[in-house]
Parts: C-alpha cells; sequence; structure tokens
C-alpha cells in the first residue's frame, strides 16, 4: 500500500471513529501534509479518495472539505430478484428496503423474463453485490453471493435458506376457525406452485375433527386461468353437492373461485365460506373473504437481516418462521 492510501485509509478508520462529526470542518491539506510529512499533492489525493466514497465533500469558495459521512454508503447493495407487480411481492420488497436503508445500504429490484433469467444470475454473480433476496424464481442455481429464500417451499421445491411465514399453523388455524362455524362439506383448492404445507395444516385440523376424506376433497390447480376455475367448480359441485366451505391456499384461487360462482350465477356471500391466504387488498377488501395475513412487510425486514448474517458467514443455516394472523374470520358464515 502506497502512502497516499495508507493516509487516506488512517483518515477513513478516524472519520467513521467520530473524531471529526458530520458537518465539521475537515483538516486542511497544509495541517495533514504537516501531519504525516509529506508533500500537499500527496495530501490531495488521499483526500480525492475519501470524497469517491463519500465521506467528505469540497467546499467552494475557501470553506475547505467539509464531513459529510461517518460510514461509506451504500454500505451494502443488496438485490431483490423478484416482481413488485402483486401487492404482497411488493411488500416484500418495501420491508427489504425499509431496512436496507435503516443499515445505510441500497436495494436494487431485479425481475428478469425467462430468456433473461440465466444471463441474469450470471452477471449477479460477477458483479459487486454483496447478497440476493429472492421469491418466486424457484431454486437458483449454485450461486457465489449468498441467497436467502422468502419463501420455505413451493410444491416440491424446498429451499435451503429461508424466511417465510409460519404455513402450516396458518392453514391449521384457518381450518380449525372453519370447522368451528360448523362447516364439515368442505372443499380444497390447491395449486400445484403452492407451499404444500398449508394443505397438510388444512389436511391434520380435519382429520382431528373426523373428516377423513380430505384427499377426495382437494381438487389440484395447474394454471391461473379463469376458464379452468369453472371446470374446477363444475367438479367441486358435481363430487361434493352443497358444499359450504372453500379453502384455497392463495387468495388468487379465490377469487378465481368467486369469478366462477359469478359466472354460474351462483349466490355464495353469506353462505359459502371462501378462506385464503396474502390479504391481498385488491381481493379482500372486495369480497367478504377471510384470509391469512402474512406479513410481508416483516419477513423482508427479517430476511434483510439474516442475510446480513449470511454474507459475514456464508456457512450459516438460515431457516426462520414468521408468525401469522387470521384476517376477516367474520366472513366464515355459521353454520346451524
Amino acid at each position: 500500500m502506497g502512502k497516499t492510501e495508507t493516509i487516506a485509509q488512517i483518515l477513513k478508520e478516524e472519520v467513521i471513529r467520530g473524531t471529526y462529526p458530520v458537518n465539521s470542518r475537515f483538516p486542511s491539506e497544509y495541517e495533514l501534509s504537516d501531519r504525516f510529512g509529506v508533500n500537499k499533492k500527496t495530501v490531495n489525493k488521499a483526500v480525492t479518495l475519501l470524497v469517491a466514497e463519500g465521506f467528505l465533500e469540497r467546499g467552494r469558495g475557501g470553506k475547505g472539505t467539509i464531513v459529510c459521512a461517518t460510514s461509506k454508503f451504500p454500505k451494502h447493495h443488496v438485490v431483490y430478484l423478484g416482481s413488485l407487480r402483486q401487492s404482497y411481492f411488493a411488500k416484500l420488497g418495501d420491508g427489504i428496503q425499509m431496512a436496507a436503508l435503516e443499515n445505510n445500504s441500497i436495494m436494487s429490484v431485479v425481475t428478469p423474463t425467462i430468456e433473461q433469467f440465466h444471463s441474469v444470475l450470471q452477471n449477479l454473480n460477477n458483479s459487486n453485490i454483496d447478497g440476493i433476496l429472492t421469491s418466486s424464481y424457484g431454486l437458483l442455481p449454485e450461486m457465489k453471493k449468498p441467497v436467502i429464500y422468502m419463501e420455505d417451499q413451493n410444491g416440491d421445491i424446498k429451499y435451503p435458506d429461508y424466511v417465510a411465514c409460519d404455513s402450516y399453523s396458518a392453514g391449521y388455524n384457518l381450518m380449525k376457525e372453519i370447522i368451528s362455524r360448523g362447516h364439515r362439506n368442505i372443499v380444497l383448492l390447491f395449486h400445484f406452485m403452492n407451499n404444500p404445507k398449508r394443505l397438510h395444516g388444512f389436511y391434520d385440523a380435519m382429520k382431528e375433527s373426523g373428516i377423513t376424506d380430505y384427499k377426495e376433497r382437494t381438487f389440484m390447480s395447474m394454471e391461473f386461468t379463469v376458464e379452468e376455475s369453472n371446470m374446477l367448480l363444475s367438479q367441486m359441485r358435481r363430487k361434493f353437492p352443497g358444499f359450504t366451505a372453500v379453502a384455497a391456499c392463495s387468495d388468487d384461487d379465490i377469487f378465481r373461485v368467486i369469478r366462477s360462482m359469478q359466472h354460474f350465477g351462483l349466490q355464495w356471500e353469506g353462505k359459502i365460506a371462501m378462506a385464503g391466504f396474502g390479504n391481498i387488498p385488491e381481493i379482500s377488501s372486495f369480497y367478504p373473504i377471510a384470509t391469512v395475513e402474512q406479513y410481508p412487510v416483516r419477513i423482508g425486514r427479517h430476511a434483510y437481516k439474516k442475510l446480513l448474517q449470511k454474507i459475514v458467514n456464508p456457512e450459516l443455516p438460515v431457516r426462520e418462521l414468521i408468525d401469522t394472523e387470521l384476517i376477516n374470520a367474520d366472513n366464515i358464515p355459521v353454520i346451524k
């Protein structure tokens, strides 16, 4: 390390320790050259390095150099690999960004298409980012950067390091609430990319209540279309006529069932319980459904903090579950 870099490192450490408070005047080049026994040109280069890193700002009109930060900005640069189009995922991003800014760091959002996916991952691997937080992109291939997933499982995919909501307990508690209100003729809707722990929570609550044909009552969804929902609703009505409750593993699936109810001219409000996951305001604010609040902002904040630990210790296992809350349980009709 040369003289310039050595002096810059000493001065930076002093700024970080608070030797020179924010908005205070930094020692002049005359003072620094006398202190370190070097010429002003060498000191000027050292100060320029600190200016480039954002610690100092050169004043104008003879005001000298001012201390503008006592820590490097950004301290960390992380990437949220996910979409912001749906409110749930946007809230995950909000949580990450809040925690990052509190840590004097920044977050970038990257939403590649399927065609761009592998080249984007390669670029992230070769970039100077510190880590990745991700949702809805499945299991990433071997990455050089630490990765935290914001779901513990999707379909058959289990993630190695995650911060997620407690899907099993949420499903169990939701189904217990439905059953406690007198419902026995219940049908379940499960999309193959949902978290199966939610479905297992449904199953265990039904089994405890003596509803043993829960697997026959499960209707599998493979698409995200109203047309498929129309077909599944027809199957539900044919196989379990007079069902009084539909429990799904996402609010989106419940929304498609509601659309299908409207398509067939069925009056479900106040008669058939509709329950999902996500507390998506575009759905739960307009339709009388019960839903599970997964607290995505909290998940995002906590995932960021765990990522910082993973950056320092890449071998650290991260497996954290966040508590959920049942919302709008009063929307579940009581069967007398």
